[in-house]
């Protein structure tokens, strides 16, 4: 049985708490600075010494812009299933608190790297037919493009590597939107 990846990173929890406090705060929301996202993404689960599956699935964004260039950001994703060899492996779910720092390319576009904490849980059977589940937690990069096509609205295009852990790595590539409040 796995303990709940949260209960292995007290950082998570300050860190969570944290942009909680800051998004609720009144002045933090009347500076446009609040915003959310959501994105289909293409994740990738590559075990260590075994198959790779890959499948649609979604994710939700929330954050904080502290600085033009800097703000704080949790993702929060599930879905997608893929069979492949007589192996089934299901996404329940992924969190991220991450940092996330802009660099204006145009007035309308900018490159952006996140990084930060992620958790991970994927559940399936196995060629011989048995259930299993298994979750890891660990450090997150990745890299993306944001597009702003109205004021307060954004299309994003991002690659995140969620995880790199001795059993397995999940990553994914994800295309969405985010609005600003």
């Amino acid at each position: 049985m796995h303990r709940h990846p949260a209960a292995r990173h007290p950082a998570f929890l300050a860190t969570a708490g944290v942009l909680l406090a800051a998004v609720i705060s009144s002045q933090a929301l009347a500076q446009d600075r609040f915003y959310v996202g959501m994105d289909a993404m293409n994740w990738f689960y590559d075990e260590d010494g075994g198959e790779d599956f890959s499948s649609l699935g979604v994710r939700g964004r929330l954050g904080l812009q502290l600085t033009p260039q800097f703000s704080l950001e949790t993702h929060l994703g599930a879905s997608g299933t893929d069979r492949s060899s007589g192996e089934r492996r299901e996404l329940d779910w992924l969190y991220a608190v991450l940092a996330r720092g802009d660099l204006p390319i145009t007035r309308y576009t900018s490159l952006y790297g996140v990084m930060g904490v992620a958790g991970v849980e994927i559940s399936g059977r196995d060629a011989g037919g048995n259930s299993f589940s298994e979750s890891d937690s660990g450090v997150s990069i990745g890299l993306g493009l944001d597009f702003q096509v109205a004021d307060g609205a954004h299309l994003n295009l991002d690659y995140i590597r969620y995880l790199d852990a001795s059993e397995f790595d999940f990553s994914a590539l994800s295309v969405g939107a985010r609005w600003t409040f």
